[in-house]
């Protein structure tokens, strides 16, 4: 797990958002292999193993799918991979084609829940987790997500999507309120995360002193 994603997790039990705080017992290049999250709230503890954070077992494990320069190329078209800034989310067997997209974009991936099979060290963070993403909401540049995942833990990535982001999905998932589908075709749907409601500006209203 790269360190400077660390400040962006949250932990995911039921309470108001906390940073997780990490310990770890081994390093390597500004990566914690092995360690613990920890949350100052409710005292929950996570696992880092490996440079895997365990958040929880997800219910199902997605198979990959073969790397391909096709797909990969349109994850990185579809998901504006343009620059280097932020970090973007693969989740499922969508991180199979991570190699790919590295050759691309030189944005950060972050797996969830990849499938066994895809090797972990070319992501930047790999999380493995039930129905909820630990990260704070906006954090992510973009998203890609697959079908093995609860509905639960699909609405938590997509919140993790900043406004204006892109969010790629398996056709067989509903496009939640949160995003407005931009494009589709017979594998996958294209969206872009709605931008957070602006404020109303307060309006001035002049008190007059009344007449007698």
């Amino acid at each position: 797990m790269f360190v400077e994603l660390i400040e962006l997790l949250r932990c995911p039990r039921p309470h108001e958002e906390a940073q997780l705080v990490a310990s770890a017992t081994r390093t390597n290049a500004r990566h914690i292999v092995n360690g613990v999250l920890g949350c100052p709230v409710c005292g929950a503890e996570f696992a880092i193993e490996s440079g895997v954070a365990r958040f929880g077992e997800p219910s199902r494990r997605a198979v990959a799918d073969a790397p391909d320069a096709a797909t990969a190329m349109r994850l990185a078209a579809f998901l504006e991979l343009t620059d280097a800034r932020g970090f973007t989310l693969l989740c499922g067997r969508w991180a199979a084609q991570a190699d790919g997209i590295r050759q691309l974009a030189e944005t950060q991936l972050v797996f969830v829940n990849p499938p066994p099979s895809v090797p972990s060290d070319i992501a930047s963070g790999v999380i493995m987790t039930r129905d909820a993403l630990p990260f704070a909401g906006g954090a992510a540049r973009a998203a890609a997500l697959d079908d093995n995942g609860s509905m639960e833990l699909v609405r938590s990535t997509i919140r993790a999507v900043r406004g204006g982001g892109r969010v790629l999905g398996a056709v067989s998932l509903a496009l939640s309120g949160e995003i407005t589908e931009l494009v589709r075709d017979d594998r996958m749907w294209v969206a872009e995360k709605n931008a957070a409601p602006e404020h109303p500006t307060p309006q001035i209203v002049s008190i007059r002193k009344a007449s007698r």
